[in-house]
């Protein structure tokens, strides 16, 4: 039987065939690695965007609970609305004025001491 022209060809056939799969295999570590590169991209932004939205949160958290605060203050008037930020609140506070001294305490003077003596764990 002869053999006909792609038959000839058998014994290159492997080598290009491997050939190329290597190539393709190339191809596919080359794509893996910008996917790879792609999401790590985007959990970065991710996690920017979780660290804004905590930010955010917390702020709004104080904000409600500073209100909940001036209304349970205020509980028989009508509220203040939303409070002003802590700097336009120090802006605007008049000074301090001192508070009046406390009157002294009467302090009783006990004829016996009220602690029972120290006890000691281990052996003596």
């Amino acid at each position: 039987m002869k053999k006909t022209g792609s038959e000839q060809d058998a014994p290159d056939e492997p080598l290009e065939r491997a050939r190329l799969q290597a190539e393709v295999a190339k191809q596919r570590v080359r794509i893996a690695k910008e996917e790879l590169k792609r999401a790590r991209k985007r959990l970065k932004e991710a996690k920017r965007e979780a660290r804004r939205a905590r930010k955010h949160s917390a702020g709004a958290r104080r904000i409600w609970k500073r209100a909940r605060r001036a209304q349970k203050h205020d509980s028989g008037s009508a509220s203040r609305g939303v409070p002003l930020p802590r700097s336009a609140r120090r802006r605007s506070a008049p000074p301090a004025q001192p508070a009046a001294p406390a009157p002294p305490r009467a302090v009783a003077i006990p004829d016996e001491p009220c602690h029972a003596p120290p006890r000691h764990h281990g052996p003596p």
